[in-house]
């Protein structure tokens, strides 16, 4: 019993993390542009696989702490390519009317992740962990639950980030220039923003992102893949939808309780692993019949 609860909250809070991380990328740019950036999860599996580039002897064999941050910088140039090629040609429109960008942000991912496999390669990559050891400590072994100091970085890090977006746009300038764009970008324009600038400066920090998620998670998950890195982009998406869009929390608690909420599954012998996506999109039905818009998420009234 103590192994089976030790079990559910290591996974849930570990698992949780990585995607609340991949969902915080989604939160921050449709908190900004009322769009949801469908390329999110590809950019993902880019950051891990440019990483690897970087820190590879086979490729450029660098440090791999000057590889990550040359990983993280690169990616926020892809996303930077994303917006103007995805987004910017579409012009000024409304999101909500003009659903085009969900082709083109779709595209973008699918030819973002084509250009990797030509140019780097298909098989899954192994990374270093990040954090190795913690004043000496690198794994435990409780009751047979396994803990190491990159299971700790990780919900580190997916907090730090948490509460880094949250002072970004409650008690910044930045911030505040970020929720203007978004709730009225014509009006924000006239007061002297910079509409397209914020909406640049928002894909390349969810780019950014990615890359940092990447390498935080490769260590959970055994590498980074194509296959796995997409299907946990569309797992962190039903987390930021059933948390809110647009908030950084409720992509953190919507992490939390797809995480928890298979850590349970796979502990109950008659359900198992094989259930867990069913129940996971049961859940997902079942908050949005009681919360349309999430958790967290608030209604838009428009007003005329």
């Amino acid at each position: 019993m103590v192994t089976d609860l030790l079990q559910i909250f290591v996974s849930g809070i570990t698992v949780g993390s990585a995607i609340a991380l991949v969902a915080f990328g989604y939160s921050l740019v449709f908190a900004t542009t009322r769009i949801v950036n469908f390329a999110q999860g590809s950019m993902l599996a880019v950051g891990g696989f440019v990483t690897f580039a970087f820190w590879d002897d086979g490729h450029l064999g660098l440090p791999f702490l000057l590889a990550f941050v040359l990983g993280v910088v690169f990616m926020a140039g892809v996303g930077v390519v994303i917006e103007v090629l995805a987004i910017r040609p579409l012009g000024g429109f409304d999101p909500s009317a003009n659903v085009g960008w969900i082709l083109t942000t779709f595209s973008a991912g699918i030819m973002s992740v084509e250009l990797v496999r030509i140019t780097i390669g298909n098989a899954s990559r192994a990374l270093p962990e990040p954090v190795g050891s913690v004043l000496g400590w690198e794994r435990s072994v409780v009751s047979n639950v396994a803990i190491g100091a990159s299971d700790i970085a990780l919900v580190l890090v997916a907090i730090v980030v948490m509460v880094g977006f949250e002072l970004l746009q409650g008690r910044t300038m930045l911030g505040r220039a970020l929720r203007a764009v978004s709730q009225d970008r014509p009006a924000a324009a006239l007061m002297g923003i910079n509409t397209g600038a914020m909406v640049t400066f928002a894909f390349a920090l969810a780019g950014a992102l990615a890359a940092v998620a990447a390498v935080f998670i490769a260590p959970r998950f055994g590498g980074v893949q194509f296959q796995g890195s997409i299907a946990l982009g569309l797992t962190a998406f039903v987390a930021t939808v059933l948390g809110g869009l647009g908030s950084t929390r409720g992509a953190m608690l919507g992490g939390y309780l797809i995480g928890f909420a298979n850590a349970i599954i796979a502990t109950i012998p008659w359900l198992g692993a094989r259930w867990q996506d069913t129940v996971i999109f049961v859940l997902f039905l079942g908050v949005l019949v009681i919360r349309p818009n999430g958790i967290f998420g608030e209604a838009r009234v428009e007003k005329v």
